[in-house]
């Protein structure tokens, strides 16, 4: 499917008669790459599978991470979203939360129709994303293993579980099922490493959304938390960083963390977990999607290349 083909069954997925619902969720689905439903596509080639149920599964993840999206703006007080006003910010709080709440009721009416290992996985995915927005706001200090936890639970852990349902939907064995999404988990972590990059040393307008922001709210991504275990003025950046940084500080840090290779490090780290994801590829009987599936990955690398 393409990514037009995946807006249609999304579009088709979600309709209302309610008109202002229908403007909500049309705002909603503007935009994105598709990436999820796409993952549950592709892995499910790896044998014989029921369309339909693949993409209803496929659309259901989407609509799980369109929730999320609009969730975390509420959360976060964002204003952009895919270089467009974040939903909350254009209609209000209370129709945005309503909105995440139809689109995750709309994707369990979907995932009800499959099998019950697919439900379950999907579950405990939401339930782990939960989990790590909350962990990621007991963070106060500069701790690696923290950063990599909360963003597993957080990000990886919908990209493990759309590779994982494709491969219940084509009724691998289990053990292929967990190299499936031991490849999402990494391809997961990767897509967060070079979106945290983005955020501090990306530019703005290259981006679907305000860059920053993370260290704006005092979150420490992976460039900052390495720059913390540099710099010999780490305990003054920090203290600055939980009162607030101004616009001049924030510049004298990016320079700073670029000077100390800060990017590069980051760079690598996310090259790390593509390496990670495609040793997990291998691992699968040989199949043409492989190709597919690591094409994708590599790809994930690509916004990197032009600011290394």
């Amino acid at each position: 499917m393409t990514q037009a083909e995946i807006k249609a069954v999304l579009t088709q997925a979600v309709a209302t008669p309610n008109p202002l619902l229908q403007q909500l969720l049309n705002h909603a689905l503007t935009g994105g790459k598709g990436l999820r439903p796409t993952l549950v596509l592709l892995c499910a080639r790896f044998g014989m599978h029921d369309t339909l149920e693949v993409r209803q599964v496929a659309v259901a993840i989407e609509l799980i991470h369109l929730a999320s999206l609009i969730h975390d703006d509420v959360l976060d007080g964002a204003t952009v979203r895919r270089n467009l006003p974040a939903l909350h910010y254009l209609y209000g709080t209370v129709p945005a939360v309503l909105t995440g709440d139809y689109l995750f009721a709309t994707a369990f009416g979907l995932l009800a129709r499959s099998k019950k290992a697919v439900l379950t996985t999907v579950t405990e995915a939401i339930r782990s994303m939960c989990s790590g927005e909350i962990q990621q706001l007991t963070v106060t200090g500069p701790d690696t293993k923290a950063y990599f936890t909360y963003i597993g639970q957080k990000t990886a852990t919908l990209f493990s579980a759309a590779c994982r349902c494709g491969g219940i939907l084509c009724r691998l064995k289990r053990p292929q099922q967990d190299y499936l999404a031991r490849f999402g988990w990494h391809l997961g972590l990767a897509y967060q490493i070079v979106d945290d990059y983005l955020d501090l040393f990306g530019s703005a307008a290259k981006m679907d959304k305000p860059n920053r922001q993370d260290l704006a709210r005092g979150i420490l991504t992976l460039p900052v938390l390495r720059f913390l275990e540099l710099s010999p003025e780490a305990a003054r950046w920090q203290e600055k960083i939980s009162r607030g940084l101004t616009a001049t500080e924030t510049e004298e840090l990016i320079a700073a963390a670029r000077h100390l290779n800060c990017d590069e490090y980051t760079a690598a780290a996310a090259g790390e977990q593509i390496a990670l994801a495609l040793e997990a590829l291998d691992k699968l009987p040989v199949n043409p999607v492989q190709e597919d599936l690591a094409l994708l990955a590599s790809r994930t690398l690509d916004p990197l290349e032009e600011l290394i």
